[in-house]
């Protein structure tokens, strides 16, 4: 590439003279400007390759040769304005330098319009990166004062420049750099509100885009802007609307209470103008435009301090009249004095009818009423008309709004509470969860009265198939107040029978909702109530229920939450005394169901059962000591692994050096495989026990606990790779172990790899010292390549890619040198290690590769970064668990009705399509979607890694996902055997550091001795090779499959 190849004589003669006029940065470095577009691109594609500075100076000072050549075609200066800003954010750019070239080629007369508005975008984005505009003391680039007056002329005169691109440019860094030129906000502000009404669409947005930037930044914009924004609302493009939208709020926010007077016909009246922007905004929600209603429904939320006879106003589609007024209309001066008489302009007489009256049928709508409105009728029922559109994004958008406002404002709340139920009946799914979910956000603020309508839909609505909605019901519904006891025995009965139709999913949610429901409908929880709704008869003895009854457990919940224990003790003369005795199983099998003095609500006659449930439970007392004990002593082996693996990191650098012995190093090696037994075995001990006993802990102490688990559990993780790391150095020189060499390289790399992939909160000092690893990784697998049995080309190729890799190592170590866990880091080392494989003649010397693995030493490793070394890392694991299949999941593309395979059932499917499972699984700790992977294993050993759709994967919570992956292909040849089993694992896709190498490294392979050159530049623009699929499953979803021959029933014909 041109970046790396040395500057000749020829050129240095011929860019002498151009270079000497564009800076005195670099004098050293005399070029000659690019040629043709593919130069320049190929530029900006070896800058991720990390050249040196040699070549980023030469590839500066040619591009801004570039921009000056006006000779050259545009497309080649474009491409070199955007080369020069991707250069400035390397630290050897002067940055000066370039910004003034760049101001330099706008102030050229021959400058072409396009090259000049990638000028423009060049300087905005850096003044983002470096604030190149920002005042002398904040400035990261000091700027000359030639140089600002030069480009606030420019500024301006673009601004009238007959193209819109050019004048969008130009306009969109006003703001930047008109207070350079000392230059006040206000003055900004002037100049861009003349071009709101420019010509083109464009310009106007850009125009209003800069004034709303300038209300973030912090600038008080002029109310007078605020009749320019209401005009912007009618305007006839949809991107200027939604500008205006937005600084119409901006606007409103800054002075909320300034008067607006409102004229019609010969009437006016003054309000306040955050309440006449709440109207504006309210008739945008009849906008044409999808995402102009979408928007206008979105700000509406804000508007948190409007009148409340506007919001009132906003669900019904009539105006109200609270917000009506009579004015004289036409040339009748009376006509205001007799409306309250019910005539037009009252005559000369008393009470007769004016010569002009023309009467209005009733019905009709009198279009000369002397009618004068506060708002228009399209903005009457703003929040009716975003319920009820026909996009699901702008009804989202309008039930997220009803929600911000219903939190200031408790009667618009509990209006809005007829029309959130009402969206239970929504087509779209999404649209339901989101009423549901702000329902219960009004819920925890205030109690949330149900009427027996709204009731009765939000029954329907329980039976929805989505487990999601189920439960956001449950949850609105334990919040809600019911009109009358029967409407609590309704809803009981319909909880009952979801706990039979979805139980074990619904189970704890539905008990959770029926302890709420006690709780706040205590009045209602009467003896008669009680009688009817768990079967008791008041005459005779009734038989005693099942304790493992679901319907029967969660009736006993709702009549235990019922009120204060006065109050549950005065049903002891109801309730049988088999109630009473099956207490202390409720509550040890759903705990945090029933009230902590539940044993004072049991009748003195039965002092046993009140004594069980006054005693805490046996074997949750005796699980926590055990875990305690357990978590002491892991503790201690911790500590003792922390202590080995430092000594060991200690040892081999004593050993690198002159005088070290091996002996220490030996000693320390034994010591850490002690330890990592030791600790792994404590740690495998205690976990059962956590498990078994977390239900009952607090979830932030849990939380932690599993935190500081997984921060030791990486240490382990890493130990074990150190100890990889003592195998392959014991083989390094064995010429006969080459097979075993790569299978512990491929262990130390892929383990490197999902130690980085699985693992969130590592510090910086972590990252490097896995990338450290790889590095090793990636030497001892070269080794099992003798350089006589290759291509001389492809074995270049491998030592460029180990010097790549040992070049990043370098540069992040740079980066972290001083921080916390990054100590002993050598890197004149790891330079000199990078230039020793890239050598004259791009070959690596086996024996520097051979000595580097004899004398490689793991770095400390630090899992997350603490105020002490002493405390436990804290630290996240990502893991994925399947859910156990259901009747159904697979189905053959070929047929629809296809058999149903059981868990442990063979499926049978026509081999000429392939077979589609349907995969289930909860992911937690995963920070991005679109990194996880399906990896089918087929019994021929091969993998296939598959990326599921974006609607595949629902958000549970903060990093935690449920995955519904319904079609999973799998295709066999037809004879494979009816017991062939497939596995899919749940995988984490991480870029690699090298494509190529880190490809066969991870799969265990060595390169084969034909390999060609041609092949090499094949394989590396796969996108196989891109990426590591790390597997976070612990146990896969497997099943058997048989591909058979699928053949059609013969004819009557073929028969004959």
């Amino acid at each position: 590439m041109s970046a790396k190849r040395p500057l000749d004589d020829a050129e240095t003669d011929a860019g002498a003279a151009a270079s000497s006029s564009s800076g005195s940065g670099s004098k050293d470095i005399t070029v000659e400007p690019y040629s043709s577009y593919m130069d320049v691109h190929a530029e900006l594609v070896s800058l991720k390759a990390m050249p040196s500075e040699q070549a980023i100076l030469a590839a500066c000072k040619r591009a801004q040769l570039t921009i000056l050549t006006t000779t050259l075609p545009l497309a080649v200066q474009q491409i070199s304005v955007r080369l020069v800003c991707q250069l400035c954010t390397h630290p050897a750019t002067n940055a000066a330098e370039a910004l003034a070239c760049l101001v330099q080629a706008l102030g050229a007369a021959a400058a072409a319009p396009s090259v000049r508005c990638e000028i423009y975008q060049t300087l905005a984005v850096l003044h983002e990166l470096k604030g190149v505009f920002a005042p002398t003391a904040a400035a990261a680039v000091s700027l000359s004062a030639d140089v600002k007056q030069t480009l606030d002329r420019c500024v301006l005169s673009d601004l009238n420049h007959s193209q819109h691109h050019l004048r969008c440019s130009s306009l969109a860094i006003l703001a930047q750099v008109r207070p350079q030129a000392g230059q006040r906000p206000v003055d900004v502000f002037d100049t861009a509100s003349k071009y709101t009404a420019d010509a083109h669409p464009k310009v106007r947005q850009t125009a209003l885009l800069v004034l709303l930037r300038q209300h973030m930044l912090g600038m008080r914009l002029p109310v007078d802007m605020y009749d320019e924004c209401v005009v912007a609302t009618k305007d006839d493009s949809e991107q200027v609307r939604l500008a205006a939208i937005e600084l119409l709020w901006a606007v409103s926010s800054a002075y909320p209470e300034h008067p607006v007077e409102i004229r019609k016909h010969r009437a006016s009246e003054t309000i306040r103008l955050l309440d006449d922007a709440f109207v504006k905004t309210c008739d945008m929600v009849n906008d044409s435009s999808v995402v102009v209603r979408q928007r206008a429904c979105t700000v509406l939320g804000r508007f948190k301090r409007v009148d409340g006879r506007f919001l009132a106003q906003t669900f019904s589609k009539q105006v109200m009249s609270n917000l009506r007024r009579y004015a004289p209309r036409g040339g009748y001066s009376r006509g205001y004095a007799g409306r309250n008489r019910g005539v037009r302009g009252g005559g000369g007489g008393g009470g007769g009818h004016s010569q002009g009256f023309i009467p209005t049928p009733k019905g009709d709508l009198d279009v000369e009423s002397d009618e004068f409105r506060l708002l228009d009728s399209g903005a009457a029922g703003a929040f009716v008309h975003g319920l009820e559109d026909e996009y699901q994004e702008v009804r989202d958008a309008a039930i997220e709004s009803l929600t911000e406002l219903s939190t200031a404002n408790a009667d618009f709340a509990a209006k809005s509470v007829d029309f959130l139920v009402d969206m239970f009946n929504d087509s779209s799914d999404r649209v339901r969860l989101c009423a549901v979910r702000a329902l219960a956000s009004l819920g925890e603020r205030s109690p949330i009265s149900l009427t027996d309508e709204q009731l009765s839909i939000a029954l329907s609505a329980m039976k929805d198939a989505s487990h999601g909605m189920r439960t956001g019901i449950y949850a609105f519904l334990a919040l809600a107040l019911l009109p009358q006891p029967a409407s609590l025995a309704q809803l009981a009965r319909a909880l009952a029978a979801n706990l039979e139709r979805y139980c074990p999913e619904d189970q704890m949610a539905i008990y959770r909702a029926l302890a709420a429901l006690g709780r706040s409908h205590a009045a209602m929880v009467t003896a008669p109530f009680v009688r009817a709704l768990m079967g008791l008869s008041e005459h005779y003895l009734s038989r005693e229920a099942r304790i493992d009854d679901i319907a029967y457990a969660g009736h006993v919940i709702l009549v235990m939450n019922s009120g204060a224990a006065n109050n549950r003790r005065a049903l002891g003369a109801v309730l049988p005394d088999y109630v009473y005795s099956h207490l202390s199983y409720i509550r040890d099998k759903y705990p945090a169901c029933l009230p902590e003095d539940v044993a004072e609500a049991v009748p003195h006659r039965l002092a046993f059962v009140r004594l069980m449930l006054e005693r805490p439970h046996v074997d949750d007392g005796v699980g926590r000591l055990a875990l305690e004990d357990g978590r002491e002593a892991a503790a201690r082996a911790f500590a003792g692994l922390q202590h080995a693996l430092a000594s060991l990191c200690r040892c081999q650098k004593a050993g690198s050096e002159p005088g070290g012995g091996s002996a220490a190093a030996a000693a320390a090696a034994a010591a850490l495989d002690r330890r990592i037994e030791e600790f792994a075995r404590l740690a495998q001990e205690a976990q059962p026990v956590a498990a078994a006993t977390t239900t009952s802990a607090a979830s932030a102490d849990a939380t932690d606990d599993e935190s500081a688990h997984q921060g030791q559990q990486t240490l382990l993780r890493y130990a074990r790779l150190v100890h990889s790391v003592l195998q392959i150095q014991q083989h390094a020189g064995d010429t006969s172990q080459r097979t075993r060499l790569v299978e512990l390289a491929s262990q130390l790399m892929y383990g490197a790899y999902a130690v980085e992939a699985r693992t969130m909160g590592l510090s910086r000092g972590a990252l490097l010292a896995l990338r450290y690893l790889r590095l090793m990784a990636h030497a001892a697998w070269m080794l099992a390549h003798p350089r006589a049995l290759y291509d001389p080309r492809v074995v270049a190729r491998m030592a460029e890619e180990m010097a790549r890799r040992a070049r990043r190592v370098e540069q992040m170590a740079r980066a972290a040198a001083g921080m916390e866990g990054v100590e002993g880091v050598d890197v004149a080392e790891l330079r000199a290690l990078s230039d020793g494989f890239s050598g004259a003649e791009g070959e690596a010397d086996p024996a520097d590769v051979l000595r580097f693995v004899a004398g490689f030493r793991p770095l400390p490793f630090l899992p997350a970064s603490s105020s002490s070394s002493s405390s436990a890392p804290r630290c996240q694991y990502a893991q994925a668990h399947f859910a156990p299949p259901a009747p159904g999941t697979a189905t053959s593309a070929a047929s629809s009705s296809a058999a149903a395979a059981a868990p442990r059932r063979t499926i049978e499917y026509n081999h000429q399509f392939p077979l589609s499972l349907h995969v289930q699984a909860q992911l937690t700790w995963v920070a991005r979607r679109h990194s996880v992977r399906l990896v089918v294993r087929l019994p021929t050993q091969r993998a296939l890694a598959y990326c599921p759709s974006a609607h595949s994967l629902r958000p549970l919570t903060q990093m935690h996902w449920a995955l519904d992956c319904p079609v999973v292909p799998v295709a066999l040849p037809l004879g494979s055997g009816e017991c062939t089993q497939v596995s899919v694992h749940v995988a984490l896709r991480l870029p690699v550091d090298v494509p190529w190498s880190d490809a066969f490294i991870v799969r265990g392979d060595v390169v084969p001795m034909g390999y060609a050159v041609e092949r090499y530049y094949k394989d590396v623009a796969d996108e196989r090779c891109q990426g590591v699929d790390v597997v976070i499953s612990e146990v896969p979803f497997a099943v058997k499959v048989n591909p058979v021959e699928v053949r059609p029933p013969p004819s009557a014909h073929t028969r004959a």
